[in-house]
């Protein structure tokens, strides 16, 4: 039974990326962790029970828990203390949906979207400011790929969230497992910046997500479509 239960973690672990988590201060010994990484006062420890993995602040508090991949990186851009790079595939999630874009760096960001609002009449590739991206919100997300492969996870610029919309799994998940070429983040700002005001805007074949993906990878998909395809 206890292997089962290990078993079902690990699976479980092997998905999504940056889990919900609730800031709270870890008391007691922690015989099952250990350190693998501290720097600026954080500290990234994995679990011998199922391999996951989740950072903790000088004063013991839990800032971040999930796949040790995603970990690693969430990891570093807290040490960095800039949680945004040029180059990032960068979204916010909206009520019932994600917008994505290409963060270029000062607080710009290139997407999809009408002038005023994220779909409308005049929908084109523009640049536009981060607070007006993110509609002034402080928890946005960019996306983590993998080194193993596998679709890109998402990795939230808050420590203390309830829940990952959409990041659950779906035929994309199980369909894409080689590995991807990934553009450096110059070679992705230029292939950005090559489609400014491009009209050509399809929600099943060209949405912002397509538009994204294409900068950083070459292939144009959008996962959000394979979830609403596979219901």
């Amino acid at each position: 039974m206890l292997l089962a239960l290990l078993i079902a973690g690990k699976m479980l672990m092997g998905t999504g990326g940056d889990r919900p988590n609730r800031e709270e201060k870890i008391c007691g010994k922690q015989h099952f962790w250990r350190d693998k990484r501290e720097e600026m006062g954080y500290r990234l420890q994995y679990s011998l029970l199922d391999g996951h993995a989740r950072i903790l602040d000088k004063n013991n508090i839990r800032k971040a828990t999930g796949t040790m991949s995603a970990m690693e990186e969430k990891f570093e851009r807290l040490v960095s203390g800039s949680f945004l790079k040029p180059g990032d595939v960068i979204g916010v999630s909206r009520a019932l949906y994600d917008h994505y874009g290409i963060y270029i760096g000062d607080g710009k960001v290139i997407h999809y979207a009408d002038k005023t609002k994220d779909f409308g009449r005049n929908v084109s590739i523009y640049e536009t400011d981060l607070k007006e991206f993110t509609e002034g919100s402080e928890d946005y997300f960019v996306l983590h790929f993998p080194k193993a492969g596998g679709p890109p996870r998402k990795i939230r610029s808050s420590t203390n969230f309830d829940k990952n919309p959409r990041e659950q799994t779906g035929i994309f998940d199980f369909l894409f497992k080689a590995k991807y070429n990934l553009f450096s983040p110059e070679e992705t700002i230029e292939r950005a910046k090559s489609r400014l005001g491009e009209r050509a805007y399809n929600f099943t074949r060209n949405n912002c997500e397509h538009f994204a993906l294409w900068c950083k990878t070459g292939v144009s998909f959008s996962r959000q479509v394979d979830m609403v395809l596979s219901i």
